[in-house]
């Protein structure tokens, strides 16, 4: 239910115009439909069935000839961009909790020396964003409902490198934390897989699931990552940063598609 809720939320929030965007709870189709809907009034029903149907670009500033759908387009972008850039919030690109940064596309690696050792975490942003919101706080019948909040937490790696030996974690965050209980706060991240191995992984690297260590040796595994700077507290920086780098590229993309169609 949870991720249907999510889902939902993310395709209201970008794919709907900005002055049509609300939070209830609607499909992919429907949501497209609602946009169809919207736009039917500008549209001539020979239009809506003529694939080739073309007219003169009316923006003023492209080369050549645009559809209307190109126009309507070019004119959501616009919308677009203008509203991602307004909530656009400015951060430190270079440093995450003490560990450098390298930014190559959808990918960050961040990393830092621990005594004798290299601690590197890999991640990539990809699909990796959801609506941050409690399910139990959204009222989809307000008449001004809370906008949720887009979160990136992506699976990451993490390798502490010792010469030619690297000691690997996969880890994912925790989507659903339960309420805290008596001995402790609880993880934010779990560890999904451990290897051990010189020079480089491949598929002959035998890799054991999180879920069947034993639990002590979880737990001494987790508290190994915490002296190395992969906390908690880590995790959640970690979220923000690849939520603006997502949010960055994803802006990015918008200006590029808006160029595209523009024929610039």
């Amino acid at each position: 239910m949870a991720s249907s809720v999510f889902n939902a939320l993310r395709v209201i929030s970008r794919v709907l115009p900005v002055s049509t965007r609300t939070a209830g709870l609607v499909s992919k189709n429907a949501t497209r439909t609602l946009w169809s809907v919207s736009s039917s009034k500008q549209l001539s029903s020979s239009y809506l069935y003529q694939k080739n149907a073309h007219q003169s670009c009316l923006c003023g500033s492209c080369r050549g000839m645009h559809t209307r759908g190109d126009k309507e387009l070019v004119e959501f972008l616009a919308e677009e961009i203008a509203a991602e850039k307004k909530n656009s919030k400015p951060r430190n690109m270079g440093n995450v909790d003490g560990f450098d940064v390298k930014l190559d596309g959808a990918q960050i690696v961040l990393s830092k020396k621990f005594n004798d050792e290299v601690v590197e975490v890999t991640m990539n942003v990809n699909h990796s964003v959801d609506a941050d919101v409690n399910e139990d706080e959204l009222n989809t019948k307000a008449d001004n409902p809370p906008q949720p909040e887009m979160k990136s937490r992506p699976n990451f790696e993490v390798k502490l490198i010792k010469g030619k030996k690297t000691t690997q974690f996969v880890c994912s965050f925790i989507q659903e934390v339960p309420e805290a209980m008596d001995e402790g706060p609880n993880d934010v991240f779990s560890i999904d897989e451990l290897l051990v191995f010189e020079g480089e992984s491949n598929e002959k690297t035998y890799a054991v699931a999180g879920e069947i260590l034993d639990g002590y040796m979880y737990d001494l595994l987790m508290n190994l990552l915490e002296e190395r700077g992969v906390s908690n507290e880590f995790a959640d920086k970690v979220s923000d940063f690849a939520t603006k780098r997502e949010h960055d590229l994803y802006l990015t993309l918008l200006e590029s598609l808006q160029s595209f169609v523009q024929g610039k």
